[in-house]
């Protein structure tokens, strides 16, 4: 049995390269440096605040309105369309905040030795045909004994210094380890939202009480960066088990640095820590933590033999048990990185009418999770609070204290198959799946498993086959996603198992990404992979196209006693995308018995991560929460806006073209104005309603036809985003480029496809609708070769993808490609071939001719000397080649042969002398 946990602290980096264009004459080459800023959010659309909230009084069907200011009011609907009252949620009670343990060290320390560096399984090799021992996902990264779980550190991380380095990562500059502090602390909105209108009068969640907290953290940061500085030039001897220490000073400023500290702390906490637990901050909380390692300020001494781990291991044990008494839950690192807001989880309605299967190490003996658990199985042991770890993340209540969970109030059912050595065996991890698929529940049957255990040494192996294989298993395959920790001994499984119902089954395996953006060196990858059938690998069965990652390096965690503890591993990534897939079910229970739609929603709302698209070491990317509730492709909706017209609100369709030529008028606010939208995903849907309002922001409404439900507000933004550019940013998280082009896509899974573009059609000068751009492109099932054919802006569609407005074309002023421009307006055609994953080889062919009738906006003069001129005729034949670096970075070289006919680069004469013979 290993408890496979580990632990990061490297600063994470955003880098954004700016765009460079090079463009020569006759042969064009472009090179494109394009990126996408990194953002945990979608930039605000901000509708302004109304002064006073204008009701309307009618005598037909009426709805209550609660406030906080206790107004009452009614609204009345239209006569013949649909009209719908928009209803203030319900006042929340203020919730009391009870006193919890300091014990951050909880949790059994259990040995096993870690390999050295990555581990790739050749595709050759098989998979263990009889390995029957299965484990936990996780490796408890508390640093007591650090030999306990990786021998020498360096297996793990190399130099030391490479993980830990200055202690600056943690708190000199405390922004590299929160993040960018605002969405925490600072701008209080940006993490919170509206704090009255999702919670309620709870002093816990106060703004002010949050910025002071930030605040003092900053101090504090400071402070322990200087107590650090001084404790690492501390020097010693060992003689036996004795420190002898050189006393030229340097004993006494760490005692001083260290009391400093102290007396920031107790000035922040000591009266809540007192309020708590009736005892004095120092003799209590302080004396307490310093006797965990072991330190007594009055001998000196007991200050020697601590590395720059332990001293790091320390400061951030300080951080972690002092804010369990900020009367405020505890914001961790992963929240920001897979972009999750409390705001969120209260709008999609916490996970109340979800039920969640936990198979794991028993945590019903935990006084917050216990709340959640409606059924419990299977044995006793906790596997060292592994259980209550993994819960945490998912049910960690919002009550002012401890571990935010992402759905808190989400069904539990739970069965732990572990003896009391922490192992088991698949046979007894059916035994309990099938034992939770039976549960009677009022909230419903079982529609996500969270499965943080697997064979160390591997992702997927004939034991996880013959596991979901069971009869009694696949019975489930229709109303069951199944998300697995995919280990973590840093293997590469290039090794094929047969597993002939994967098209039937909705798998995820969840790996970990580290502090710095990157996949955790201990996190397993996918690589090439494949559930086979028959020996034949299918669409969409390859290991990498089931993968996403999530962070999984140091997570604040329940230690089940009451306490919080830092834990890492694949174990504590994968319930981040079960909370995610609780709130979707709760939200939309329909897509409970929708398992393969849940999955394609998680997977197509994913940050691309490594080589684009689906790779082998991300699979489809970083689980993005918010991403994951909005719509995924708002051109792709069907509309409905409502907004109040005296005393009623009055519905009208709109289709999303329609929609995009309107951008954002002023009106929506002053008519209280708010969308519905319908989303066909698979063989269901998903419907949203979205606020452009001030008046609709905070309320329910029944239009959806679910009851009351609050309108999501988080959706404002990436609406507005999704206007604002035109439909270039389709998900509307404000990291894509804009571009005038709509898209519609038509295909089926392993068959050709076709999608169409068209960009918005122009009027003349007098008057008559001039189509712009249409194309359409058929693309085969691997999406290696694409073939296009159209009529319109032929330097947009043959230029790359990264440039969608048609002034990123225009000859004029210099454009992508000037030369391509300038043949750029009739029939073009072109083809694609991509001979790697990142390479894509082009061909293309553009015409244009130009006479007097196209020219608008210029004079008659200027109109009749074209006449005299002729028609501008020109044609260009275009190869080029793209190669796609990063993420957010492409490197475009294209080459252009342009023919004119009677002129030279756009520019014509009367002279036959010049160019009568053409160019």
């Amino acid at each position: 049995m290993h408890d496979w946990c580990i632990q990061s602290a490297r600063k994470q980096r955003i880098e954004a390269m700016k765009s460079l264009f090079i463009n020569t004459a006759t042969a064009a080459v472009a090179i494109s440096l394009a990126s996408t800023a990194s953002a945990s959010e979608a930039q605000p659309y901000v509708a302004p605040e109304l002064d006073t909230m204008l009701f309307a009084e009618s005598p037909s069907v009426t709805a209550s309105f609660e406030s906080d200011v206790s107004a009452s009011e009614t609204i009345a609907p239209a006569v013949s369309d649909e009209a719908v009252p928009v209803v203030l949620p319900e006042t929340i009670a203020p919730i009391s905040i009870e006193a919890a343990a300091v014990n951050a060290l909880g949790g059994a320390n259990i040995v096993f030795d870690a390999p050295e560096g990555l581990l790739t399984l050749p595709a050759s090799s098989m998979a263990p045909s009889d390995a029957r021992v299965v484990t936990t996902r996780s490796i408890d990264p508390r640093y007591g004994d650090i030999d306990a779980f990786w021998g020498d550190i360096s297996p793990f991380y190399g130099d030391i210094g490479a993980f830990w380095g200055d202690i600056s990562p943690f708190y000199g500059d405390i922004s590299p380890f929160w993040g960018d502090i605002s969405p925490f602390y600072g701008d209080i909105g940006a993490f919170w939202g509206d704090i009255d209108a999702f919670w309620g009068d709870i002093v816990a969640f106060d703004a002010n009480r949050l910025e002071t907290l930030g605040d003092y953290w900053k101090s504090a940061g400071t402070q322990i960066a200087a107590t650090d500085s001084v404790w690492k030039k501390l020097r010693y001897e060992k003689d036996g088990g004795v420190y002898r220490l050189e006393y030229d000073g340097t004993p006494g400023k760490i005692v001083n640095e260290l009391r400093n500290l102290i007396d920031q702390a107790e000035a922040q906490f000591g009266a809540a820590y007192t309020d708590q637990t009736g005892v004095n901050f120092r003799t209590g909380f302080v004396d307490e933590f310093l006797a965990r390692y072991g330190i007594d300020l009055d001998k000196k001494f007991t200050l020697a033999g601590f590395s720059q781990a332990d001293r790091t291991a320390f400061f951030l044990d300080w951080h972690d048990s002092l804010n369990q008494y900020s009367g405020i839950d505890q914001v961790d690192h992963w929240m920001s990185t897979v972009n999750w807001t409390p705001r969120v989880t209260q709008i999609q309605g916490s996970g109340r009418q979800t039920v969640i299967g936990i198979i794991d190490g028993s945590f019903a003996s935990d006084a917050d999770l216990g709340e959640n658990i409606v059924w419990a199985g299977g044995g006793q042991n906790s596997v060292g609070g592994h259980g209550a770890g993994v819960a945490s993340l998912i049910a960690g209540a919002h009550d002012g204290v401890g571990i935010m969970g992402i759905a808190p109030d989400v069904n539990i059912a739970t069965y732990n198959p572990f003896d009391h050595n922490g192992a088991t065996s698949w046979d007894e991890v059916a035994d309990g799946f099938v034992a939770l698929k039976q549960i009677q529940s009022s909230a419903g049957d079982v529609s996500v498993v969270n499965l943080s255990l697997g064979e160390p040494g591997w992702i997927f192996t004939k034991g996880t086959a013959d596991f979901l294989y069971r009869w009694d298993v696949d019975n489930y395959y229709n109303d069951t996603v199944f998300v697995f920790a995919a280990g973590n001994e840093g293997v590469t499984q290039n090794t094929n198992i047969e597993f002939n119902d994967a098209d039937q089954t909705a798998l995820i395996f969840v790996g970990s990404l580290g502090l710095n953006g990157e996949i955790s060196s201990f996190s397993n990858r996918p690589g090439t992979g494949c559930l086979t059938d028959g020996g034949a690998c299918n669409t969409n069965n390859r290991l990498m196209d089931r993968f996403i990652v999530a962070p999984g390096e140091l997570i604040l965690v329940s230690d089940g006693h009451g306490g919080v503890v830092r834990r890492s591993g694949t174990s504590f990534a994968a319930p981040l995308v079960s909370g995610a897939i609780s709130l979707l079910h709760d939200r939309w229970p329909w897509l409970a018995n929708n398992p393969h739609e849940t999955t394609e929603i998680i997977f197509r709302s994913a940050q691309d991560l490594g080589a684009p698209g689906v790779d082998a070491v991300y699979g489809h990317g970083l689980l993005d929460v918010t991403a994951s509730q909005a719509p995924l492709d708002f051109g792709n909706l069907d509309f409905k806006l409502y907004r109040q017209i005296g005393s009623y609100w009055y519905g009208s369709n709109y289709s999303a073209l329609s929609l995009l030529s309107g951008g954002v008028p002023s009106w929506w606010d002053t008519d209280n104005v708010f969308f519905t939208g319908y989303e066909n995903i698979g063989d269901t849907y998903r419907d949203f309603s979205i606020p452009m309002s001030a008046f609709t922001y905070g309320k329910s409404t029944n239009a959806l036809g679910n009851g009351y439900q609050r309108l999501q507000d988080f959706v404002s933004d990436r609406f507005a985003n999704w206007l604002l550019s035109n439909g270039g940013d389709r998900d509307g998280d404000g990291k894509h480029g804009i571009s005038q082009i709509r898209s519609n896509s038509a295909g089926t899974d392993g068959q050709w496809s076709m999608r169409f573009d068209a960009i918005a059609p122009q009027f003349s000068d007098d008057g008559a609708m001039r189509p712009v751009h249409n194309a359409a492109t058929l693309a085969d099932p691997s999406g290696t070769m694409s073939f296009t054919l159209g009529h319109g802006q032929g330097a947009l569609a043959l230029a790359g993808n990264n440039f969608g407005i048609i002034s990123d074309h225009d000859h004029e002023t210099g454009g992508v490609n000037p030369v391509l421009g300038l043949a750029s307006g009739e029939t073009f055609a072109g083809a694609t071939y991509s001979p790697l994953k990142a390479t894509t080889l082009s061909v293309g062919y553009s015409q244009q001719r130009e006479d007097w009738r196209d020219l608008d906006g210029v004079s008659e003069i200027e109109r009749n000397i074209q006449r005299q001129l002729g028609a501008r005729e020109a044609e260009a034949l275009t190869i080029g080649v793209e190669q796609k670096v990063t993420k957010n970075l492409s490197v475009n070289a294209q080459y252009t042969y342009l023919r004119e006919e009677d002129a030279v680069l756009g520019a014509q004469t009367g002279s036959a002398a010049l160019l009568g013979e053409g160019s």
